[in-house]
This record gives structure tokens, C-alpha cells and sequence, in this order.
């Protein structure tokens, strides 16, 4: 039984008046294996965590095997961030376990494990977001690369070279790849925790006894 049910049976009219809820009857809510909200978030990020460490595998291959310099470079990039987005999923696990294991004033606990998501929530999007001039700094090396004695940086056409890759392509993709990380997270995480707050804010209207 989801809190959004909980809330509805209780303003539903019935003939004797509900009985007190207490912390722990919405421990046992929150704790139940369904198909709930706190289950769907644990899903989703147990989802990104696979894919996570799979490119972290084919990173590694890269990085190692690459047949070019600026591969293998771009392999370790590829870990790196792997690494930093495993560690965060982690994290969000973490929190998510939490939910299970209230102290004190549940409401109170369950918000603030809920504003921890959305911190990590927003950490993720502004990681995102901070890759774009990374990779325009790897569309550098690997023109540097291909060029048959490379680019000269001093120059005009490499000064040009390099604005236009760190500066002007990050910031014409900065939009639509904003736009498209915010429908992402919205979908994956911030639909189901927009339904907990509102659970729990209802939850909070309602009398306990």
C-alpha cells in the first residue's frame, strides 16, 4: 500500500473514525517490496548502476586497447566518469536504504533523505552539463591527432580550432542536452519523489489520532 492510498481510504467517509497511525505502521508502508514509489527510485537507480559499470568495462577496453593515442585518452575520460557516476549512484542507494530505517520524526527523516536525492539529483545535472567543454577538449586532441603534424595552438586556425570546440559547440549543445537531462531525471527519479513529498505533505494535513 502506497502513502498516496493510505491518504485516499482516510478521506474516504466511514462510519467509525480512523485508527491512529503511528511512525511505525508507515515504517511497515515504506518497507513493504512493491511496486511503490521508494521500490521504483531503487529500481531506477539500480538500473543506472548496471549500465554504469558495463561502461565502465568497455571504457577499460578502450583505454587499453584503443588503436589510437586520443582513444585511449578518451577511454580514461570515459572511466573516470564512469567512476564518479558509480560512486553517486552509490550514494543514492544509500539514501534510499535510509528511507527504510527512520529516526525520531519520520516526516522530518523522510524529508530530508528526500532533499539529499534532489541534491544528488542536481550534482548529476550540473556533472552533465560540465562534460560538454570535456569533450570539446577531446574533439582538440583527437584533430591534433589526425593532422599530419598537428595543430598549431599559437595560430589562428588553431585558436579557431580551439574556441570552436571548448566554447562555441558546448554552448550550442547546452540547451538541448539541459532539456534532455531534465526529462531524463524527471522520468527516472523526479516524478516519483514530486508523488513522496505530496504523500507526505497530505500525510501531514491529516490528523494522527
Amino acid at each position: 500500500m502506497e502513502l498516496d492510498e493510505l491518504r485516499r481510504q482516510w478521506q474516504q467517509p466511514a462510519a467509525d473514525p480512523p485508527a491512529p497511525l503511528d511512525a511505525a505502521a508507515l515504517t511497515r508502508l515504506l518497507a513493504q517490496q512493491s511496486d511503490g514509489i521508494v521500490e521504483r527510485l531503487r529500481r531506477s537507480a539500480r538500473l543506472e548502476l548496471y549500465i554504469n559499470f558495463g561502461l565502465l568495462l568497455g571504457s577499460l577496453a578502450l583505454a587499453w586497447w584503443g588503436p589510437k593515442f586520443w582513444l585511449q585518452v578518451f577511454g580514461w575520460v570515459l572511466v573516470a566518469i564512469c567512476a564518479v557516476c558509480i560512486g553517486y549512484l552509490y550514494r543514492k542507494l544509500h539514501l534510499l536504504r535510509r528511507m527504510d530505517e527512520p529516526m525520531g520524526d519520520l516526516r522530518a527523516h523522510l524529508q530530508q533523505l528526500v532533499s539529499g536525492l534532489r541534491a544528488l539529483i542536481l550534482f548529476y545535472y550540473r556533472f552533465t552539463l560540465a562534460m560538454l567543454p570535456v569533450a570539446g577538449l577531446l574533439n582538440v586532441l583527437m584533430a591534433d591527432s589526425e593532422f599530419k603534424h598537428g595543430v598549431n595552438f599559437t595560430s589562428l586556425p588553431g585558436i579557431v580550432l580551439v574556441v570552436g570546440l571548448v566554447v562555441l559547440l558546448p554552448a550550442l549543445l547546452y540547451l538541448p542536452v539541459a532539456s534532455m537531462t531534465r526529462k531524463y531525471l524527471q522520468r527516472l527519479y523526479g516524478q516519483h519523489l514530486d508523488r513522496l513529498e505530496a504523500s507526505l505533505r497530505e500525510l501531514g494535513d491529516e490528523p494522527t489520532g
